[in-house]
């Protein structure tokens, strides 16, 4: 649902619809981190439509048009209390594809095209970028941990107690079971022909 100015009554509609869930949001004690995440989202989305809009506003519009947004907020609203998680899930319902899981996540993850995405983390630093199909999480060993402003493209693989450094992009595809330094790019091999076929 992309947005335009022409749909100003559907953001009335949604800042109605998304209260209980900011209400969820507020009694985490996250509502800072959330505003964060929704403005790194804003960003990134690069709607220009949206940028006006009030901070309650951009959230109501997250929360109804991304699935993928509010297993973000879901994952925020862990403090919350437990009856109060269940029936915002129950009402609110994230994307079943997509794993949050970590000790701690800075703010400003986002979750490009979120479908198919596992991250299991001891944690993660700010501006965090995962695309679809990415795999971070656990090996035998343990799992990563992962700096400020890391992106990990479509279909990587990132996996057991390693750190990546601040700043290092992770490409589509490419298997990282090392530690990356800073700022280093982790590229997969492009995919040669083996032969013709006849």
């Amino acid at each position: 649902m992309p947005y335009t100015a022409k749909k100003s009554v559907l953001i009335r509609l949604a800042r109605i619809w998304a209260r209980p869930l900011w209400w969820g949001v507020q009694t985490s004690g996250n509502e800072q981190l959330m505003r964060a995440d929704v403005d790194r989202w804003i960003e990134c989305i690069g709607n220009d439509a949206l940028v006006p809009l009030d901070a309650y506003s951009r959230f109501a519009y997250l929360a109804g048009a991304l699935h993928e947004f509010r297993n973000v907020v879901h994952f925020r609203m862990r403090q919350s209390p437990l009856v109060v998680r269940i029936v915002l899930k129950k009402i609110y319902r994230p994307d079943r594809t997509i794993l949050l899981e970590s000790n701690s996540i800075g703010p400003g993850i986002f979750l490009h095209h979120g479908n198919g995405i596992m991250v299991s983390a001891t944690s993660i630093g700010r501006n965090f970028w995962v695309n679809q199909h990415a795999s971070v999480g656990y090996s035998p060993k343990g799992r990563p941990t992962i700096g400020d402003d890391v992106m990990v493209a479509a279909g990587a693989v990132v996996a057991g107690p390693i750190v990546l450094g601040d700043g290092v992009t992770i490409g589509a595809n490419a298997v990282v079971v090392k530690d990356v330094p800073p700022g280093t790019i982790m590229a997969a091999p492009l995919a040669q022909p083996l032969r013709k076929r006849t």
